[in-house]
């Protein structure tokens, strides 16, 4: 058995043809939420404004689907290549190397819609940490991959 294990964590967006998107009546995640409180027009809640990053909310390593796409079709096509009798096995990490943070998230969503979205400072949610984003150096290399598409 050989296998390639694809890594990402907050995938993001729709297709170009915008025939998927948000699907969940009450999103638990930031860009759903930002969804929400723009369509209900209420203040967005940045829950956490005090971790150790470059605007002291949380960050996260966001990746436009459309991106995880083509990562899964670089996957297949480099298979063989990748997963040899000598090496059975490799895990592969999907992400921008920076990260958003949740103020930069806010800017984006707003730099799209026609009236911009007010935020609200908060309290961090229990358990919640500063956050993590990975490099993608290792998808470069072996997939020829790195994403393509921003936020916006």
């Amino acid at each position: 058995m050989r296998v390639l294990s694809l890594r990402y964590f907050n995938p993001v967006g729709s297709d170009p043809g915008l025939r998927t998107g948000l699907q969940l009546k009450r999103p638990s995640r930031a860009l759903g939420k930002l969804i929400q409180a723009h369509q209900a027009r209420t203040a967005f809640s940045v829950t956490g404004v005090n971790y150790p990053t470059r605007d002291g909310t949380g960050i996260r390593d966001y990746v436009h689907v459309w991106d995880l796409a083509a990562a899964h079709i670089a996957a297949i096509e480099r298979f063989d290549t990748i997963c040899t009798q000598a090496q059975r096995a490799a895990a592969v990490n999907l992400g921008t190397g920076n990260g958003t943070t949740v103020r930069e998230l806010c800017a984006a969503f707003n730099n799209v819609v026609s009236t911009p979205l007010k935020t609200v400072d908060a309290g961090p949610r229990p358990g919640d940490v500063a956050g993590g984003y990975t490099p993608s150096d290792r998808a470069e290399e072996l997939l020829g991959w790195t994403p393509k598409l921003s936020l916006e």
